[in-house]
């Protein structure tokens, strides 16, 4: 099944045009019945797994739209369309390079056919190859880390499977990017020697050949939540405003915007102050943020800071330019936007980001240390508003 199921193969001109009511006059309204002149083939500018070809329409008062057919290297026919009023011709979804060919035509009002134009277009190499090349592969908490480079941002996605016990090949997730350089992380997997098989595919269908990783995952383990709490401490701000309650930070459900934590409308930064219950050496973290509508905007930390405790035995006075006084220094830490658009517009990609969980690492110093409480300060929201939400927080770690 084609994982991009929103992208098509063609672009389709929908056009309501009136017709005589003779039955002697089928043409459509505004139609000569001659076929239209010619497109003139200006230049063919190949590109990674297609190409552009520009040309000049012909003048002709009734043409509607050029038509480019043609077959791709697994002889499917497809065809690109665009108004009159375009000079050019993308053609994309080539997943090898070769020579292929591309009937050009001019269509008008009566779907008359212009003589076709026959161009030869040599696609360069598909941008999957080159990042299947790319990749790095490097021991991470419960599984493997991909480093991969994607200097054309096509949108693609990285699919891994591992080999069982049995020998067997199970696929077990696909992670879609259009990043030019970054990593992603397949975790949940269990600290033995273990294989992991990934590919790169296309929006239309591309593969490219298996590269397999025989890695040993870090010992990864999630800590269960149903010991949780809110701890009152000096500076805290209240999360269980307007309605909302602090305990929905950890309830298990995010990316619906009515499942949150929720402050008050303060200057920051805002403070909270955890207790997870048992004693850890934390890993990672993820924060999920309050999704819908509110995805990166109204209160979703941006910037912010995570201190820990295993105890609050003998804590200096609290000191608000200070909050982290007499706590470990766990990391600071920015979240990320996929598309990079403003608050208040977001992608397909924005939305599956943060409905993943955005992922976060504590340094290797902070990871050598136990800790039971955690202080989560946040220092600025996205869009800069004067309030702090937290759709949900999950860690992970080694617990003795």
């Amino acid at each position: 099944m084609n994982k991009y199921k929103n992208y098509k193969n063609y672009i389709y001109v929908t056009l309501f045009v009136l017709t005589s009511c003779s039955e002697d006059n089928h043409e459509a309204y505004g139609s000569d019945g001659t076929p239209p002149g010619k497109v003139i083939i200006n230049s063919v500018v190949n590109k990674p797994g297609g190409a552009v070809i520009n040309f000049t329409p012909p003048s002709d008062e009734d043409l509607l739209y050029v038509s480019g057919k043609y077959k791709n290297e697994k002889n499917i026919e497809k065809e690109v369309i665009v108004s009159g009023y375009i000079d050019s011709l993308n053609i994309d979804g080539f997943g090898k390079t070769g020579s292929f060919q591309v009937k050009v035509s001019a269509y008008d009002l009566g779907n008359n056919e212009s003589e076709a134009e026959n161009v030869t277009i040599t696609p360069l190499e598909s941008p999957i190859h080159a990042i299947l090349e790319s990749f790095q592969g490097e021991q991470d908490f419960g599984g493997i880390n991909i480093k991969y480079k994607n200097p054309t941002r096509a949108k693609v996605s990285l699919n891994m499977s591992i080999e069982n016990t049995s020998g067997d090949i199970v696929f077990k997730e696909s992670f879609y990017t259009s990043q030019a350089e970054s990593s992603y992380s397949f975790r949940g997997y269990d600290a033995i020697p273990t294989k992991f098989i990934i590919y790169v595919e296309d929006r239309w269908e591309n593969q490219t050949e298996r590269r397999t990783f025989e890695i040993t995952p870090l010992e990864d383990k999630f800590l269960e939540k149903e010991f949780f709490s809110i701890v009152s401490m000096p500076g805290d701000e209240s999360f269980s405003e307007y309605g909302f309650s602090a305990n929905q930070i950890w309830d298990g459900s995010w990316s619906n915007q009515w499942n949150c934590g929720h402050t008050k409308f303060l200057p920051l930064p805002h403070q909270l102050t955890m207790d997870l219950g048992q004693s850890v050496k934390l890993n990672r973290f993820k924060l999920y943020q309050r999704g819908g509508s509110e995805l990166y905007k109204h209160g979703n930390p941006k910037k912010f800071r995570i201190f820990g405790r295993e105890n609050l035995d003998n804590l200096p006075i609290y000191d608000p330019n200070n909050p982290g006084d007499g706590w470990i220094f766990l990391g600071e830490f920015e979240s990320f936007k996929p598309s990079g658009l403003p608050p208040g517009s977001n992608t397909e990609e924005d939305y599956l980001f943060q409905d993943n969980g955005e992922d976060f690492v504590f340094g290797l110093n902070s990871r050598q240390k136990k800790v039971k409480y955690i202080r989560f300060v946040n220092d600025e929201s996205w869009n800069n508003q004067m309030v702090t939400v937290i759709g949900e927080l999950s860690f992970w770690g080694g617990v003795d």
